[in-house]
């Protein structure tokens, strides 16, 4: 098999931890690549992955090792090596639905979620329209997310807790002015429209992506990611 391993630079264990599990699988009969891989492996946290992700490094199936508060990640810093390649060379895999975001017809893809917030400490005036119903109100910003996603900041803000193998997508007005929008789960069919006032800010997966000024921010059901089994067993 053809694995990637990225750890997260900023962490020393995660360096470490790469660089002796790439010489324990080379043993074991794998190739160590840095693009066209069967599997990546990320270490570092669920943060490695969301960026991994967000520069399109992701290849194959994911498997993630992380710290104690990992939701992603299938297994934990201290892992052994031999509990790494029993998990590659399981059969076992999960799909995991993603969403894909498209503004100015730049198109990501997002593993937890999409975030308009406003970035002037003022409420702001949004429009969110799906299945031809437009809805406007006044609040601090929108959360769309992933199932995935759904156990994260979605969920801290009042949505529902999906399954990772769900296939909807989970809805959250930030501070909405008087409650007057509740959060809302949406079937993976629906697209969803989103347009703000100006001077708010678009977050994909916790990663700053520009200054928003009234551009329309479109939210669908994505392509799945594989995943080794094992998402969300920590949650």
């Amino acid at each position: 098999m053809k694995i990637k391993i990225i750890p997260n630079p900023k962490k020393i264990w995660a360096k470490s931890l790469a660089k002796i599990l790439g010489t324990y699988l080379t043993k074991a009969g794998h190739i160590i690549v840095s693009k066209t891989a069967d599997a990546t492996i990320c270490i570092g946290g669920d943060g490695t992955i969301l960026y991994a992700n967000y520069k399109n490094q992701l290849q194959g199936s994911v498997l993630g090792i992380g710290g104690d508060k990992s939701y992603i990640c299938q297994l934990r810093n201290g892992c052994t090596n031999e509990e790494v390649l029993s998990l590659l060379q399981s059969s076992k895999r999960e799909k995991i639905m993603a969403l894909s975001c498209t503004v100015q017809k730049r198109k990501f893809t997002v593993l937890n979620d999409v975030v308009v917030h406003a970035s002037n400490f003022r409420v702001v005036e949004i429009d969110l329209k799906f299945n031809d119903q437009l809805i406007s109100f006044e609040g601090d910003g929108l959360i769309v997310s992933s199932p995935l996603g759904s156990a994260a900041y979605a969920y801290s803000a009042g949505g529902e807790k999906l399954n990772p193998d769900d296939k909807r997508m989970v809805v959250v007005p930030i501070c909405p002015y008087k409650r007057m929008l509740p959060p809302r789960t949406l079937p993976s069919g629906v697209t969803i429209e989103i347009k703000a006032g100006n001077d708010c800010a678009l977050i994909i997966d916790g990663i700053f992506v520009s200054h928003l000024k009234g551009e329309n921010v479109s939210v669908e059901k994505g392509s799945d990611i594989i995943f080794f089994s094992g998402v969300g067993r920590y949650g």
